[in-house]
């Protein structure tokens, strides 16, 4: 397979309408979230509950202490604002999925935004999860791709898989603007990690505007 995954990174950018240098490739979404855990090498990380279950198995394979915030289900598993006041200075990272898995919820996105803006305030790396953003009607309102150049501690992560239903095929991305971040992904991860058959297939699906 090709190391880097050029051809793949600069399709990619031009779907999202982002930068293929901002642009990170891997063996599916759960290996981008591995890879960005030992690159940043949190020590303390905030997690809602419920969530996806992998952001919690990446931490804890850094040996990062996780703090649930857990989500009310009487009021829908609707994050609220009372979770700005567990965004502390004692915080590396926090991980939210926009919309949730599994709930299915989307975060308001006032709150979002003023989340990503305690956190660059705080040093808190951000990770945002949009992998369920695409089912969404109208995903540009929602997403915080527009922030990246100024908020390099963002982080947004995606997959081919939800999107075109293609698990097996193992292909994730991320974006982020602080490259010395995404350098030390790479460093961390194994060079051929992305298939050649994952990056055609990425390359083609991401022609397929009609079905999705």
């Amino acid at each position: 397979p090709q190391v880097g995954c050029t051809p793949l990174k600069k399709a990619i950018a031009e779907y999202e309408n982002t930068k293929p240098d901002q642009v990170i490739c891997g063996n599916g979404a759960a290996e981008v979230i591995f890879s960005l855990c030992r690159a940043v090498n949190p020590r303390r990380a905030l997690v809602p509950a419920p969530t996806f279950a992998e952001y919690q198995q990446a931490l804890y394979s850094v040996d990062c202490q996780v703090e649930f915030f857990p989500l009310n289900g009487k009021k829908g598993f609707v994050l609220e604002e009372d979770f700005l006041q567990a965004l502390t200075k004692e915080i590396d990272i926090i991980f939210l999925c926009n919309p949730n898995n599994p709930t299915g919820i989307t975060i308001p996105q006032d709150l979002l935004e003023e989340i990503l803006e305690i956190c660059a305030m705080q040093g808190i790396f951000m990770v945002v999860d949009e992998c369920f953003l695409d089912f969404v009607k109208d995903p540009e309102k929602y997403t915080l791709k527009g922030k990246l150049e100024k908020y390099p501690g963002l982080f947004i992560l995606k997959a081919f898989t939800k999107r075109y239903a293609i698990p097996g095929v193992r292909l994730g991305y991320g974006f982020c603007s602080d490259r010395k971040v995404l350098d030390r992904m790479e460093a961390v991860t194994q060079p051929w990690n992305v298939s050649t058959m994952a990056q055609q297939a990425g390359m083609a699906a991401l022609k397929e505007s009609e079905y999705v």
